[in-house]
């Protein structure tokens, strides 16, 4: 119990000692939850995971934006987890390079025979490599004032932190975003938008529809800052098996809506549909924006592929049909 107290302690006292932020990069969060909430890193202790993104906007568009992600997510130990993503993004002359690290620690609650109650904390740690390609700005032999070199670029770093709350197949979280106040020189100007730190809070699930073979994992996340700029996401992944063990299929279902208004705007939704061939899965998700300028500009479309290894060296396309138990500290829960 000391050592959770000190866990917590440190966790307050860090949160509270930084005002900053730089908005989270990515949404990718429904596949790897601990790319928005440290503490879910290696979230299933069975599994090392492997994930890879690849998002385009503008099919045959010149420097149209394009995202790049590569994820891996593995228990260290009993209690310790590690989640790793480096990403690519590029949106137009602009392009952004990161490296990102979460460890959780998971901490038992409660353990009965049919309950399991876990308490897990989160640190990460963000470097990013911005650049602005200024050489195509002007051509021929014109001048602008404002555009003296060929380009500029940054280096920066920023952190976040979380906390999530684990019984049986249900949980819920808190974290905080990009914590450290902005110190990349790119976007530290005069002109620049003023930054403040995210906050986001989840909940979501695995079930089983009784007397189905079809498994549901809804998800719903609020996100808020201190400017008042508040969001809404409501998501639901279903598996679906085959007659054949080594294949099934998935899909995901996303909405996303601003909560500024008084009766909120739709922002965006989602639909992605996949199959698993035991332990690989792939699928392709389209992105369709809601508001006027993007339904102007176009919708996203992105792939998503991943590849996991269990200790059990389970092979089956849906290992949450099994209730697995940890060898260690007879842990129960259901994994992906």
């Amino acid at each position: 119990m000391k050592r959770l107290q000190l866990i917590m302690i440190s966790l307050i006292i860090t949160l509270s000692v930084v005002n900053g932020q730089k908005y989270y990069l990515t949404n990718q969060y429904v596949y790897d939850l601990f790319q928005m909430n440290p503490s879910a890193a290696a979230f299933q202790k069975n599994c090392i995971t492997a994930s890879g993104f690849y998002q385009k906007q503008w099919l045959g568009t010149e420097l149209a934006p394009t995202t790049q992600i590569l994820s891996f997510q593995m228990p260290v130990t009993g209690h310790l987890g590690s989640g790793t993503y480096v990403y690519n993004d590029r949106n137009g002359f602009h392009k952004e390079m990161g490296l990102h690290q979460a460890f959780s620690y998971e901490v038992l609650l409660q353990k009965k025979r049919n309950k399991l109650m876990t308490l897990s904390f989160g640190l990460a740690m963000m470097l990013e490599q911005t650049s602005l390609d200024m050489s195509g700005f002007t051509g021929g032999d014109a001048f602008d004032p404002v555009i003296q070199s060929a380009g500029e670029s940054g280096l920066g770093f920023n952190a976040s932190a979380g906390a999530l709350l684990k019984y049986n197949e249900l949980h819920a979280g808190v974290a905080f975003t990009n914590i450290i106040p902005e110190n990349n020189p790119m976007y530290k100007g005069a002109m620049e938008p003023r930054r403040v730190m995210d906050m986001h809070i989840h909940a979501g699930g695995s079930f089983k529809v009784a007397d189905r073979d079809l498994y549901l994992e809804p998800l719903i996340m609020y996100r808020r800052n201190a400017l008042t700029d508040s969001r809404m996401d409501l998501n639901l992944k279903a598996y679906l098996p085959t007659p054949d063990p080594d294949f099934s299929t998935w899909g995901l279902l996303s909405y996303r809506r601003t909560m500024d208004h008084q009766f909120g705007k739709s922002l965006g939704m989602a639909v992605t549909a996949g199959i698993v061939y035991q332990q690989f899965s792939v699928g392709l998700e389209y992105q369709l924006g809601l508001t006027t300028s993007q339904i102007d500009y176009g919708s996203n479309y992105q792939l998503v592929v991943s590849y996991r290894i269990c200790r059990n060296k389970s092979k089956g396309a849906i290992p949450c049909s099994k209730i697995r138990r940890s060898k260690k500290y007879n842990y129960k829960f259901l994994g992906y």
